[in-house]
C-alpha cells in the first residue's frame, strides 16, 4: 500500500508541476505571438504622428516630405486634414466614398470608432486635425475602459485565477491518478504475491491487460515449477526413504548373525574378532541409514513432529547420563550449567534428545586427544528465546569451513567436502533446529579453539502446573 501511495504522490507532483510549466509557456507564447506581430510594424498612433509632423504649410499649400509619404504607401493609408470649418483643406489619396466636410459629431464619431469602415487615427495638427485611414478590414479598432478599482485588483485576480488553475489541475490529476491506481493495485498486489510464490490470477482487460496476461503466465510457470520441485523432492525422500527400509532388513540380518558368532564359544579367537568388525561397521552403517533417511525427511519436511511442551534442561540431563552410562572415556569431562529450568518450548522430544546428543557425540568425535564438554541453557534477556548450548574446548573448526559446515555434504552449497564422517551430524541438529522454528548458531571459541554450538528456539508461554507427558 506505501509503494502506491507513493506513486499517486509523484504522479500528482509531477502533474502539477507540468500544469505550471504548460501555464507559464502558453503565457509566454501568447504575449511574444502578440506583441511580436503587433510591433513589428510602426503602430497606427505612431504613424499619424510622423505624418502629422511631416506635414508642413508653404504659403497657401502643404507638402508631405518623403519619409511620411514612403510610411503612408507601406501601410496602404490615405490622409487628410481637416481645418477649423470641418472642411478637408488637404489630403493624400483620399478614396472616393471618404466626404470632405464633417461636424462635431461626425469628427467625435471617427475619433473613436471607424469612419465609413476605414478604421482611421487622429492627431493634432497646428492648422487643424490630422485624420489617417487605413484599409478597410485592415485594423480592429476598439476602445476599452476599465474601471480604476479593477485595474488595481488586477494582480489579485490573476493570483486567484492561478489558484483556481491549481487547484482543478490537482483536482483532475487526483481523479486520474486514484483510476490509474485502481488498474494498478492489482499489478501491484501480483506481483509481491509472486515474491511469496502464491498463485496469481489477474483480469487481462484494460490498459495493463498485457502486462497482467505475462503475470498470470509467470505464476503458472512458477506454480509449474514449484509443483515439480515438490514433487521431485517427495520422490528423493521416498527414495531415500524405501532405500533405507531395503537396506536394514538384510542389515539386521548381518548384524544378528555377526552377534552370534561373535559369542560361539566354538570358533577362532580371530573368528570372534572378525565377527566383532562385521558388526561395529554393520552398526555404522545402520546409523549411516537412520540418519540419512532423518535428514532427508527434515529436508523436505516431511519428518512428522510429535510436540509437547519440554523442557530442555531435562533433555540435557538425559543426554550426560546416557553418555555416562555408556561408558564415556574418562579424557572427556562433561558438566552441566542449567539455568532457567521452569521455561518450556514447544516441541519433538525425540529429535531434540537426537540433536543435542549429536552436538556432544560431534564434540567427543573430533577431539580424540579429549576435551572438557559444557551443557548449558540460558534465556534470552527479552525472554523470548531459550537457548540449548554445547561448548567444548578442543581443536574447533576451520574459520573457512563454519558458513558451511550445516550444508549436507551432497549440496551443490557445499564447496569443501566432510573432513570426517558423513557429515550429517551438524546438518541434522540445523534441520531440527529449524523444523521447531529455531536456528543453531555456530562458533569457535577464544583463540580460534574449541566449538561452540547454540540451539535458538521460540519460548511458548505455558500454564506452569503443567506436567510433561
Amino acid at each position: 500500500m506505501e509503494g502506491i501511495i507513493r506513486i499517486l504522490r509523484r504522479f500528482v507532483a509531477a502533474t502539477l508541476l507540468i500544469s505550471i510549466f504548460l501555464l507559464l509557456f502558453n503565457f509566454v507564447l501568447l504575449g511574444t505571438l502578440v506583441f511580436t506581430e503587433n510591433y513589428q510594424h510602426s503602430s497606427p498612433e505612431d504613424m499619424v504622428k510622423q505624418v502629422t509632423h511631416g506635414l508642413e504649410k508653404q504659403k497657401d499649400s502643404f507638402q508631405l516630405d518623403g519619409q511620411a509619404t514612403e510610411l503612408l504607401q507601406q501601410n496602404h493609408a490615405w490622409a487628410m486634414l481637416l481645418g477649423e470649418n470641418g472642411h478637408v483643406i488637404w489630403d493624400y489619396h483620399l478614396p472616393h466614398d471618404v466626404p470632405d466636410s464633417y461636424n462635431l459629431v461626425d469628427v467625435a464619431k471617427f475619433s473613436r470608432y471607424y469612419l465609413k469602415d476605414y478604421p482611421v487615427y487622429t492627431s493634432e495638427h497646428q492648422e487643424g486635425l490630422m485624420v489617417v485611414g487605413y484599409p478597410k478590414e485592415s485594423h480592429w479598432k476598439y476602445q476599452l475602459d476599465f474601471l480604476a478599482e479593477w485595474i488595481s485588483s488586477l494582480p489579485l485576480r490573476i493570483a486567484l485565477l492561478l489558484l483556481c488553475n491549481l487547484a482543478l489541475a490537482l483536482l483532475i490529476s487526483v481523479v486520474i491518478g486514484t483510476r490509474l491506481i485502481r488498474k494498478i493495485r492489482p499489478l501491484v498486489d501480483g506481483v509481491h504475491n509472486l515474491a511469496r510464490e502464491q498463485e496469481v490470477q489477474l483480469d487481462t482487460k484494460g490498459i495493463f491487460g498485457d502486462l497482467a496476461q505475462s503475470m498470470n503466465s509467470a505464476s503458472a510457470i512458477l506454480q509449474n515449477k514449484t509443483a515439480a520441485l515438490q514433487s521431485r523432492d517427495e520422490a528423493r525422500a521416498n527414495w531415500i526413504a524405501g532405500i533405507s527400509h531395503d537396506i536394514r532388513t538384510p542389515l539386521s540380518l548381518i548384524l544378528g548373525y555377526a552377534s552370534e558368532m561373535e559369542d560361539q564359544s566354538d570358533l577362532s579367537e580371530e573368528q570372534r574378532h572378525q565377527a566383532g568388525i562385521i558388526r561395529r561397521q554393520g552398526e555404522k552403517l545402520r546409523s549411516l541409514v537412520s540418519d540419512l533417511n532423518l535428514v532427508s525427511m527434515l529436508e523436505y519436511e516431511m519428518q512428522p513432529l510429535h510436540l509437547k511442551y519440554i523442557r530442555l534442561s531435562v533433555l540435557g540431563r538425559q543426554v550426560v547420563t546416557e553418555f555416562l552410562n555408556h561408558g564415556l572415556d574418562d579424557r572427556y569431562d562433561i558438566e552441566l550449567k542449567l539455568a532457567d529450568e521452569a521455561v518450556r518450548i514447544h516441541g519433538d522430544e525425540k529429535l531434540l534428545l537426537r540433536a543435542i546428543s549429536n552436538l556432544v557425540q560431534n564434540s567427543v568425535r573430533h577431539n580424540s586427544q579429549g576435551c572438557k564438554i559444557t551443557i548449558e541453557t540460558s534465556l534470552s534477556q527479552d525472554r523470548s528465546q531459550y537457548r540449548m548450548i554445547v561448548r567444548d574446548d578442543g581443536r574447533g573448526i576451520p574459520q573457512e569451513q563454519l558458513a558451511e559446515i550445516t550444508e549436507l555434504y551432497f549440496s551443490a552449497r557445499r564447496k569443501r567436502p566432510a573432513q570426517q564422517g558423513h557429515g550429517l551430524g551438524l546438518p541434522m541438529v540445523a534441520r531440527i533446529a529449524k523444523a521447531h522454528h529455531g536456528h543453531l548458531i555456530l562458533a569457535n571459541g577464544e583463540d580460534q579453539r574449541g566449538l561452540t554450538a547454540i540451539m535458538e528456539f521460540p519460548v511458548q508461554s505455558q500454564n506452569e502446573k503443567e506436567e510433561d507427558g
